[in-house]
């Protein structure tokens, strides 16, 4: 919420140089910084909206997944080794790579050939692994439980120890907020709790979203109660597909191993000789496809943890 602290700092900066004149020009922003952190409704504020927006991108990956239907990837049977499957997606890409005329056709046709060699060589020296035979696999487990999420619980726990009376709330604050001006008295010339009384009322009313708590903690449950029902739906679509588990793992380990053997490809940028620009035409052009290959068999896999964001094919392991 970095965007959200900093539009609060500039704002009750603002509103403090106007309501302290003569104060000196970069003191209102450390105040401000400081005033922000004494008030508690903000913290909880900012974790509800971001364990939200966690929850809503990770909705959207759930529904992307029902969308593209990667039960539908034509595959080699089962029983077929992550070797031999390797080995046919580069008896593919050989069968449908076109050859090229003009000034880069010789590159172009090394290149092809290089890729695939590397290809050829990698299902040589990958562990054996055998595609799983569904009829033999129990089917991929729903979400094992609807476990309540861990920060809306913090939230909530943290909120219940706030007064419950809108007023004591707001009384509490303006003394938070008195304490820190109060604590700059030297520098703004705010000596009595009069004038930090009232310059608390000042900022306290430019930060509406503070009474917007409540709020955004439906806003929460709602998303928890929606992104459970995606895991559900997911889970049972595959289960209905017959993507078991090993199966999805199966998977999952062809399409990264086609994704890594795109990666070692990059740009040959400078180069100016046809055969080297043709060489490095055809190796992007393949990797391009392995690419695009990979992202159709890669399943998402149903987690043990509803609630964290799913990892994207490109992000390591942690």
């Amino acid at each position: 919420m970095v965007d959200a602290d900093q539009q609060r700092r500039s704002t009750v900066a603002t509103v403090l140089a106007r309501a302290l004149p003569g104060t000196a020009a970069d003191v209102p922003l450390a105040m401000a910084r400081e005033i922000l952190d004494v008030l508690p409704d903000l913290r909880l504020l900012d974790d509800a909206r971001a364990a939200r927006a966690t929850m809503e991108q990770t909705i959207e990956r759930i529904q992307a997944e029902l969308d593209r239907s990667p039960w539908t990837v034509e595959l080699p049977p089962p029983g077929t080794d992550l070797s031999e499957a390797l080995r046919g997606e580069a008896r593919l890409l050989r069968r449908n790579t076109a050859t090229r005329t003009g000034p880069y056709a010789v590159g172009f046709a090394a290149g092809s050939a290089a890729f695939l060699r590397s290809l050829e060589a990698r299902a040589s020296t990958v562990p054996p692994r055998s595609r799983p035979d569904p009829a033999g696999d129990s089917p991929a487990p729903s979400v094992p439980d609807e476990r309540p999420n861990s920060v809306r619980l913090a939230v909530e726990s943290r909120v219940a120890r706030l007064p419950a009376d809108p007023a004591a709330r707001q009384h509490d604050r303006r003394i938070l907020v008195g304490n820190e001006l109060v604590r700059y008295g030297l520098d703004t010339g705010v000596n009595s709790t009069e004038l930090a009384s009232t310059v608390a009322d000042l900022v306290l009313t430019a930060l509406p979203e503070i009474d917007t708590l409540p709020e955004a903690l439906d806003a929460l449950r709602a998303s928890e109660d929606e992104l459970l029902s995606r895991w559900q739906r997911l889970a049972e679509e595959q289960a209905n597909r017959g993507l078991t588990q090993p199966e999805i793992r199966w998977r999952n380990a062809l399409a990264g191993e086609l994704r890594q053997q795109a990666d070692t490809v990059t740009p040959n940028a400078g180069t100016t000789d046809s055969f080297t620009i043709g060489f490095s035409l055809a190796n992007q052009a393949l990797a391009r496809r392995l690419r695009a290959r990979a992202d159709e068999i890669t399943v998402l896999p149903v987690p043990i943890d509803p609630w964290a964001l799913p990892k994207r094919h490109d992000e390591p392991d942690s």
